[in-house]
């Protein structure tokens, strides 16, 4: 069975996710460039923020590993890469809630309509992921000899 063009694009969108990602860990390991050797290098908290932004970009370029991993699975149509992505797909709106019931207090409203577009995508993203036809093209066919 031929690829469906929907998982097609999830692949395509994860690996721009992926990219925002290395783009972010690129700013993390700026800022702590600039502050490991700036004037005030010596001051105690600049170690500190030095050590986050090294801990941030590592994580942020682990992220953008996995999302590229898995974008490589879902092209090659591999049901574990399949249902990885649920997984993820399910923590993010997870994460997308919590973030914007626990976390924010008075969030202004294009923050809520960005948060609930977000949602809406994973959702749609889910849906299409569960569906039968999506489903039958990640099992594997049975080769008879």
């Amino acid at each position: 069975m031929p690829r469906p063009i929907g998982v097609t694009f999830i692949a395509i969108l994860m690996f721009l996710g992926a990219a925002l990602l290395v783009l972010g860990s690129a700013a993390c390991f700026f800022v702590g460039v600039m502050n490991f050797t700036g004037g005030e290098s010596h001051e105690p908290i600049t170690g500190a923020i030095v050590g986050m932004a090294l801990a941030g970009g590592m994580s942020l370029l682990l992220l953008a590993a996995i999302y590229t991993t898995l974008g490589i699975g879902v092209l090659q149509l591999r049901e574990t890469a399949r249902q990885l992505c649920m997984a993820s797909f399910s923590l993010g709106v997870a994460l997308t809630l919590a973030a914007l019931f626990l976390f924010v207090l008075h969030p202004p409203a294009p923050i809520i309509a960005a948060q609930l577009l977000v949602i809406a995508a994973y959702i749609g993203a889910l849906a299409y992921l569960v569906s039968a036809r999506v489903r039958h093209a990640f099992t594997p066919s049975l080769v008879i000899s």
